[in-house]
C-alpha cells in the first residue's frame, strides 16, 4: 500500500536499505527531508563537477578533436568554459555569492582543469574510446536486466545514471569499462559490496553488457573494469629538485582510478598499454607478464559473471524485504564505520546502544578470496 505495485528504485535506495532499513523507511516511505539551507555544500560541489564533466565531453565531441589528440591549450580552454557554464547554471549560486564561495569557485576551476588533464592522460594510456556520458537507464537499449519480478503482481524497476561508458573493440570481443566520478574519497570494497553497500557499478555493468551485445550482434561483450575516479587535488611529497614531468607522474599516480579490473592480460593491456610493473591508471601490478593478484584489485571474466548474478539476487532480496515491511532499527557496523555516521535521522529513530534492545548489525570482515568462494558457490 505504501510503495505501490511497481517499485521505482535507484541502486542508491537499495544500498541505503542495506545500511539501515529504518532510515530507508523514513526517507522513501514517510519521505522525510532535511530542511534546505542556503549554503554551498559538498553535494553541490559534486553536482557541479558532474555537470562540468558532461559539458566538457560534449564540447570535445562537437569539436574537431577527440580525447587522444586534443591539444593542451584547447583542452584547458574547453575545461574552463565547461566549468564556468556549470557554475553559472547551478541553482542558488547567486544567493551564496560570498568571498568564501568566490575562493571555492576559483579552487574548483583549478581542480577541474587538473581532473580533465588526468582523465585525458588515462584515456591515452589505453585503447578504450569514451562512448557515452551521463547515460540514464532509460536511454539503454533493452533493459531486462533492470527489471525484477518480486511477486506475481509486483515489479521492481531500477533507475540510474552512468557517468561514463568506454568501449574497446578487439575482434569478436567488445570490452566494456564503466567509470563513476566521485567528489569524495570513495574506494572499491568487496566486503561492502558483499553486504549490499556497493552494488551500483555492478548493476551498471550488467545493463551495459546487455546493451552492447544487442548493438553488436554476434560479438561478445566482456567486462573490462568497474572503476571510481575520485575528483581530488592530491598533495605529493617533493623530493629534492624534480622535473615537471616527474611531479606530473606523481600526481597522476595519486589520481589513479580504483575499482575491479578484469585479470585477463588482454583486458589489462587494453586498459593500460603503458604498464610495465605498477599501473598509473588502474589498480593492477604486473610481474613477468602476469597479474599479481595479491597486489591488484582484479577478477577474471567468469568471476565478473558470478558477481553480476550475486548482485541481482541481492537486489531482488532487498526489494522483497521492502515490500514485506522490513523497517528494523538495525544499522550496520563495519570496523569503525556505521550507518549512523552521516545519517540525518538521529532525532527520529532514537537509536542508542545504551538502550536495551538496540545494537548494530556487525559485519564480519572477510578475506577477499573467502568472499569470492562464497559468491561463486552461491551462483553455481
Amino acid at each position: 500500500a505504501l510503495y505501490g505495485n511497481t517499485l521505482e528504485n535507484s541502486v542508491t535506495r537499495l544500498e541505503q536499505f542495506a545500511a539501515c532499513a529504518f532510515a530507508h523507511y523514513l526517507s522513501y516511505g514517510l519521505r522525510l527531508k532535511e530542511r534546505e539551507l542556503q549554503q554551498f555544500a559538498s553535494v553541490d560541489m559534486g553536482n557541479i563537477y558532474h555537470t562540468a564533466l558532461e559539458r566538457y565531453s560534449r564540447k570535445l565531441e562537437q569539436s574537431e578533436y577527440d580525447w587522444f589528440v586534443v591539444p593542451d591549450a584547447v583542452r584547458r580552454q574547453m575545461a574552463e568554459n565547461a566549468m564556468q557554464e556549470a557554475i553559472a547554471g547551478y541553482p542558488g549560486m547567486a544567493v551564496c555569492d560570498t568571498a568564501e564561495n568566490a575562493y571555492q569557485r576559483k579552487r574548483m576551476l583549478a581542480i577541474f582543469d587538473q581532473t580533465v588533464w588526468a582523465l585525458t592522460r588515462q584515456v591515452r594510456a589505453g585503447q578504450f574510446v569514451p562512448e557515452k556520458f551521463e547515460v540514464t537507464f532509460d536511454e539503454l537499449e533493452g533493459k531486462e536486466s533492470l527489471e525484477y519480478r518480486l511477486s506475481h503482481d509486483v515489479t521492481m524497476r531500477l533507475e540510474g545514471r552512468i557517468d561514463r561508458l568506454d568501449l574497446c573493440e578487439d575482434g569478436k570481443q567488445i570490452y566494456v569499462k564503466i567509470i563513476d566520478y566521485k567528489s569524495g574519497s570513495t574506494s572499491f570494497d568487496l566486503v561492502a559490496l558483499y553486504y549490499g553497500l556497493q552494488l551500483q557499478l555492478v548493476v551498471y555493468m550488467d545493463a551495459v553488457l546487455e546493451m552492447t551485445e544487442r548493438r553488436y550482434p554476434g560479438r561478445d561483450a566482456v567486462p573490462a573494469g568497474i572503476l571510481y575516479y575520485n575528483i581530488a587535488d592530491p598533495v605529493i611529497q617533493k623530493e629534492g629538485k624534480q622535473k615537471p614531468e616527474e611531479i606530473e607522474a606523481q600526481i597522476l599516480k595519486k589520481l589513479r582510478m580504483n575499482g575491479l579490473v578484469n585479470s585477463e592480460l588482454e583486458a589489462v593491456r587494453h586498459l593500460d598499454h603503458t604498464i610495465e610493473k605498477e599501473s598509473d591508471v588502474i589498480p593492477v601490478v604486473l610481474k613477468d607478464e602476469a597479474v599479481v593478484e595479491s597486489k591488484s584489485s582484479v577478477a577474471n571474466t567468469e568471476r565478473f559473471r558470478y558477481l553480476q548474478k550475486f548482485v541481482k539476487e541481492k537486489l531482488r532480496t532487498a526489494g522483497k524485504e521492502i515490500l514485506e515491511g522490513e523497517i528494523g532499527r538495525e544499522p550496520y557496523k563495519y570496523g569503525s564505520r556505521t550507518a549512523c555516521d552521516y545519517c540525518p535521522y538521529h532525532p527520529v529513530c532514537g537509536f542508542d546502544k545504551k538502550t536495551p534492545g538496540y545494537d548494530y548489525r556487525k559485519w564480519k570482515n572477510k578475506k577477499t578470496e573467502e568472499i569470492w568462494e562464497e559468491i561463486c558457490q552461491k551462483q553455481q
